[in-house]
């Protein structure tokens, strides 16, 4: 019985040991601290921006300008003669006519003449005088141009008659040469005619005081049946050429 009585209470020691020992602890490890990238002076990192954002951004709006790119001339109450260069003594090449109106393109250096598109031929140009006209557009803005070079335009020839038949022993026979010549203003034109025979006259002098057309005349010799040609033509202010024909025929 004593025994048992041991063994009893040896079992209870033994459970109230266990109770009191020290249980295993486990040991955490502490988290390391995240490591913060310190910007180096002098540079940066560009934040994305996510492509939601982006679409929701608005463009700014661009206000379109008022400043006219085309600069218009009309008729004040009368047609106007567009001329060659900006003067009265210029040739007269184009008119604007009242309901139309002429691109601005320059003016002379006092503003007293505008270089314009001419309205009767857009493909040149020619020159309005800004009395007599109205305008469109800041033309302050405008280039100066120099005025053009004076030179003839053109020469037609003529032949009077345009065909002769004369008796054989009717020789020589005279001819009359028309040239019209056309300048574009004020200047001296120099002129002589050359034959298909080699025949050439002595140069001369047509005084223009203006711009415009001018007739010149002179007499060539026939001396024999042929076909032939006449050339006049101009070596100042500008080489310009007018050529015609004419038949000579004889019965013997």
């Amino acid at each position: 019985m004593k025994r048992r009585l041991r063994i009893a209470i040896l079992i209870s020691v033994l459970g109230l040991s266990s109770c009191n020992l020290p249980g295993s602890r486990t040991t955490e490890t502490p988290l390391s601290s995240p490591i913060v990238d310190t910007p180096t002076p002098g540079s940066s990192t560009p934040t994305p921006i996510p492509i939601e954002t982006l679409l929701t951004i608005e463009s700014p709006t661009r206000i379109p300008t008022s400043t006219p790119s085309v600069f218009l001339a009309s008729p004040k109450d009368q047609p106007v003669n567009c001329r060659f260069g900006p003067g009265t003594s210029y040739a007269v090449i184009g008119a604007l006519n009242i309901g139309r109106q002429a691109e601005i393109i320059g003016k002379n250096i006092d503003s007293t003449w505008w270089y314009v598109r001419n309205p009767s031929d857009p493909s040149t140009s020619c020159w309005l005088s800004a009395e007599f006209i109205q305008m469109v557009g800041d033309v302050e803005s405008l280039p100066v141009v120099r005025p053009p070079d004076i030179m003839v335009t053109s020469i037609n020839v003529s032949i009077e008659p345009v065909a002769m038949n004369v008796a054989c022993d009717a020789f020589p026979q005279i001819v009359i040469i028309t040239a019209y010549i056309t300048a574009t203003g004020p200047s001296t034109v120099v002129w002589r005619w050359q034959s298909s025979t080699g025949q050439v006259s002595s140069e001369k002098n047509l005084l223009f005081e203006e711009g415009g057309t001018k007739t010149v005349q002179d007499y060539y010799q026939v001396n024999s049946a042929n076909d032939y040609s006449i050339e006049v033509q101009t070596s100042l202010p500008n080489i310009v050429t007018g050529r015609t024909t004419f038949k000579v025929i004889c019965t013997p």
